[in-house]
């Protein structure tokens, strides 16, 4: 029901293909089908999920970070959706949103810290074979956006990567993966249980 007023009621932009979402933040695009545009808000959640724990330590002011970025893009979804709508209730779709997609970082940070619990071959590094887990389904991620959110999201990660005054080696050498891999748009079909 909330979905539809966001994306695909009388009230949204029509004559565009994409909403724009962020604000002071680095835009993204989003779809909108509103099941696509759930699909990819996930999938974005999951990618700053994955590279807050790539040094090992997702500390506070990261997920604080994520947290507001969330808000922020919901906020701004909300805003381009529905031009007309009164205030008071691009306000109260926003804070259903927000409190929806926190609600999903929030299970998907536990699903990666269950992910160090996961049983492995006796020679297997188990820090290891999680970080390549999180890498590989990032990489994914990251080629089902276009050019235009490819670069969107690098800016993200630069503001997440600092959001604790340091950036850790294996931060920059991820974010430095991720910048070259090659420029490829292909749709994420990946059903959203499979992010969480």
């Amino acid at each position: 029901e909330i979905a539809s007023c966001l994306v695909g009621s009388e009230m949204c932009i029509r004559d565009r293909d994409y909403a724009w979402a962020g604000s002071a933040t680095p835009m993204l695009k989003f779809s909108t089908d509103p099941d696509v545009a759930e699909q990819q808000m996930n999938a974005i959640i999951f990618y700053l999920t994955a590279f807050g724990y790539i040094d090992g330590d997702f500390d506070r002011s990261e997920k604080l970070f994520i947290r507001d970025y969330i808000a922020k893009l919901v906020e701004s979804r909300a805003t381009d959706a529905m031009p007309d709508a009164a205030p008071e209730l691009r306000e109260e779709i926003s804070s259903r949103f927000t409190t929806h997609f926190l609600e999903v970082f929030e299970q998907t940070d536990h699903y990666v810290q269950e992910l160090f619990t996961e049983v492995v071959a006796n020679e297997e590094d188990v820090d290891g074979f999680v970080y390549a887990k999180l890498k590989l389904r990032s990489y994914e991620i990251f080629k089902s956006f276009d050019e235009e959110n490819q670069l969107a999201l690098l800016e993200t990660i630069d503001e997440l990567i600092n959001a604790d005054g340091q950036v850790h080696p294996a931060e920059e050498k991820f974010r430095s993966e991720i910048s070259a891999l090659p420029v490829s748009y292909t749709h994420l079909t990946l059903p959203t249980s499979d992010l969480v």
